[in-house]
């Protein structure tokens, strides 16, 4: 808007439209007067001489656009309105608006036309208020009058109807009396009749009672039953979960061997089909990612015996190849679970990518057995697939697993995973993620940290399921390549000064190993030769930190010596040593409160990093 427009005066407009005009019309006035150019700017404004409901004064609102007064409520909203209707159709436009002042609110009729010149040109508006509080009020009075008035004519017309009625129902409930009467009597004989049958029906109640109440009992005896067979079935699924946490490999030791890595491990249930296991042999690295038949304690015990045999596999032969340890791990599995291929025979087994990493030739092997590997290099994913047989009873199972030998470059990213999260259904329309989406996932987030990577990927799983169920048990394991073994042997110096760990153990062999590698620690050590002793010297000395105990020693084996001791103390932490060449020793051995194990013959860095475990707990 110019300058030039915004100044307009009522005296300019006189030049084309009568001056007298305009003067009459505003004499005329009894209530408010504004004038606003084509660009809405107010160019003349007029309020009553009585005028105290708008505290402005006209003046101040000449070359101001009306949008930049607020002169009551809605106003200018609705004078947007009028002029927009005003200048489509050229007819009057009226509009209510009121003004609250000083605790009062005025009401106003507004109306609005064009101001044209002689030759019919617009050259503003003109809107005129008019004061019609009293006749908005005298309106209202009228409303709630003729209100009241209908409700009373309402009320008239009710009662009348009501008193109608009244007469035919008085009408009607005579002739239903006068027959009621009459049935009175045929109705007596009827009812002597059912009090007699219902005196019949009671009795047969309260015998029912009876056995309603001993039926009672009787349920809650099963209640009970169940409650305690469910409690003895949950308390079993703790223990299992227990000991499976047991039997996974510790994240300290798999953080010594691989010093940058995640794993993403979410169960479906209290316990999981899916397991990973590590080891060390020399300058080897073996790492896996399994998946197994079924979900909760069934897939539980099939990963406890996959790990189980893993150990037993690498302990007899340290240099095997990866290919070849799943050809073991697969007969260990067919003879233990006794398959022959039968028809309608158990067909469990697992699911498993494993990797053997050695450090001083740079090279990585892989095998797999339905679960491949991704390696990415340079943000570039190469995937290498696993044969399509599981480790069981398979139609292929006399074939052996195929050896891929990579080389490896620093800073190569390794992911081996079982099929939970890419099987999972979400999104918006309950599908798979599937393996294109993970890929994509992977390449999409591989210049991050792997700590970063890995909530990423839980995030990402978590929003992709939404609020469905999750179908399988999670494992992804995801490792950087690195050499430099200084940094991962630094990582095994521990200094457990004013920590004291005793030693339960028969053969002096052991017990000198387990010596010489703990002192370098610092650590205080105290030796038993049998689990008496323990017993003895686990109450006369309250400063013990840890028990190392083997099971199997003279006078009080290690299962019974540890039962004592949990009695004692249920939060001293009890490692047992043992080869477990017996099922029934391992569950022995939780349930007497051990709370984890080393493995025969011991392995150093285990026994640190499962030590270091419970040993730094409270630090």
């Amino acid at each position: 808007m110019t300058q030039q427009k915004s100044n307009i005066e009522i005296s300019n407009i006189g030049s084309e439209l009568s001056k007298e005009n305009i003067l009459f019309t505003i004499s005329s006035l009894s209530d408010f007067l504004f004038i606003i150019n084509t660009e809405g700017v107010y160019i003349e404004v007029k309020f009553p001489h009585n005028n105290n409901v708008i505290d402005l004064d006209p003046k101040s609102l000449i070359n101001k656009h009306y949008s930049q007064i607020q002169l009551g409520e809605d106003f200018n909203r609705k004078l947007d309105k009028s002029l927009t209707k005003l200048k489509e159709t050229t007819i009057i436009q009226t509009f209510d608006f009121s003004i609250s002042s000083n605790n009062e609110k005025k009401h106003f009729n507004a109306k609005i036309s064009e101001l044209k010149s002689e030759k019919k040109e617009v050259l503003g508006y003109v809107i005129l208020a008019h004061d019609i509080t009293n006749i908005k009020l005298h309106e209202d009075l009228l409303s709630k009058e003729l209100e009241e008035h209908k409700k009373k004519v309402f009320e008239l017309e009710r009662d009348v109807n009501f008193y109608i009625k009244q007469g035919d129902v008085i009408t009607s409930q005579r002739a239903k009396i006068q027959k009621e009467r009459d049935l009175i009597s045929v109705e007596k004989d009827v009812m002597e009749k059912q009090k007699a049958l219902m005196e019949q029906d009671l009795n047969f109640i309260m015998k029912q009672g009876d056995k309603i109440a001993e039926q009672k009992h009787k349920i809650k005896i099963q209640h009970d039953i169940v409650r305690k067979q469910n409690k003895k079935i949950e308390d079993s699924i703790l223990y299992a979960k227990r000991i499976q946490s047991a039997v996974l490999p510790p994240n300290r030791f798999i953080q010594h061997l691989l010093s940058e890595h995640f794993i993403f491990y979410k169960p479906r249930d209290i316990v999981s089909g899916d397991f990973y296991w590590t080891k060390q042999v020399d300058d080897k690295i073996y790492i896996a990612a399994a998946d197994c038949t079924g979900h909760g304690v069934p897939g539980a015990l099939m990963s406890m015996l996959g790990i189980t045999f893993l150990n037993e596999i690498i302990t007899k032969n340290p240099n095997i190849h990866a290919n070849e340890i799943l050809n073991e791990l697969r007969i260990h599995i067919i003879s233990s679970l006794r398959q022959t291929g039968s028809s309608g025979e158990s067909r469990d087994g697992l699911d498993i990518a494993l990797c053997v990493i050695d450090h001083e030739r740079k090279i990585l092997e892989y095998a797999g057995a339905n679960n491949p590997l991704y390696l990415i290099r340079n943000c570039e994913l190469i995937e290498t697939k696993a044969d399509r047989m599981p480790i069981g009873i398979h139609r292929r199972a006399k074939e052996s697993f195929q050896n891929n030998v990579i080389e490896l470059t620093k800073d190569d990213l390794v992911y081996i995973f079982s099929d939970g999260f890419v099987d999972q259904f979400g999104g918006e329309d309950g599908r798979k993620f599937l393996s294109a989406n993970f890929k994509k996932l992977l390449v999409d987030n591989c210049s991050k940290t792997l700590v970063e990577q890995k909530r990423i990927i839980e995030k990402t799983f978590d929003d992709w399921k939404g609020e469905r169920k999750q179908l399988d048990d999670i494992l992804i394991i995801g490792f950087k390549i690195a050499f430099d073994k200084e940094e991962v042997k630094s990582k095994m110096d521990y200094d457990w000064a004013g920590k004291t760990i005793l030693i339960a153990e028969d053969d002096e062999a052991n017990v000198l190993l387990l010596r010489k590698a703990l002192e370098k620690t610092n650590a205080e050590i105290i030796h038993a030769e049998n689990g008496k002793d323990a017993v003895k010297f686990f109450r006369t000395n309250p400063d013990i930190d840890l028990i190392l105990m083997d099971i199997r020693m003279p006078i009080m084996d290690g299962i019974e010596a540890t039962s004592q001791i949990k009695q004692i103390d249920k939060n001293i932490p009890i490692i047992v040593q043992t080869a477990f060449t017996m099922s029934s020793e391992k569950e022995k051995s939780f349930k007497a409160g051990c709370d984890d194990y080393i493995s025969k013959p011991i392995n150093i860095k285990e026994l640190y990093a499962t030590v270091c475990k419970y040993i730094e707990k409270n630090d």
